[in-house]
C-alpha cells in the first residue's frame, strides 16, 4: 500500500469500525494533536470503536489526496455519527516503518449559504 493508500484505509475505519486496520495503520508511538481527541494508537482505536456503536453510522468522502514525502494530505468530507456534515484537512506523517506516526487536522462544518460560488472543495 502507498502512503495515501495507507491514509485514506485509516479515514475510512471511521466509516467500518474495523480497529483491527485502525491498530495495524497505526505507528506504537503514534501521537494525536487534535485537541478532541486523547494521543496515542490505543485512543485512536477506541474512538474507531465508539463510532461503529453509535446509533448513526459515519461517512467518510475524500475529495482530494496529496503526498509530500513523509507526509500525506487529505481533504475529506466527514459526518461523524450524523453529527452534521464537516469539511477536514488532515496531514499524517509516516514514520520510517511506514505507519502513520503523527496527526494534524482543521475541521469546519459546511454552511448552507456562501458569500461567494466557490465553495470549499
Amino acid at each position: 500500500m502507498t502512503k495515501i493508500q495507507k491514509a485514506l484505509a485509516l479515514i475510512a475505519t471511521f466509516q467500518t469500525g474495523d480497529a483491527k486496520q485502525a491498530y495495524d495503520l497505526l505507528a506504537s508511538s503514534y501521537i494525536q494533536h487534535n485537541p478532541s481527541y486523547a494521543t496515542g494508537r490505543s485512543a485512536f482505536v477506541d474512538s474507531v470503536k465508539a463510532l461503529a456503536k453509535a446509533p448513526a453510522p459515519t461517512t467518510v468522502e475524500n475529495i482530494r489526496a496529496f503526498e509530500d514525502g513523509d507526509n500525506v494530505f487529505l481533504h475529506t468530507v466527514y459526518d461523524f455519527a450524523g453529527a452534521g456534515k464537516q469539511v477536514a484537512f488532515d496531514v499524517f506523517r509516516f514514520d520510517e516503518n511506514g505507519k502513520i506516526a503523527e496527526h494534524w487536522d482543521v475541521m469546519a462544518s459546511i454552511p448552507s449559504r456562501s458569500a461567494n460560488a466557490n465553495g470549499k472543495f
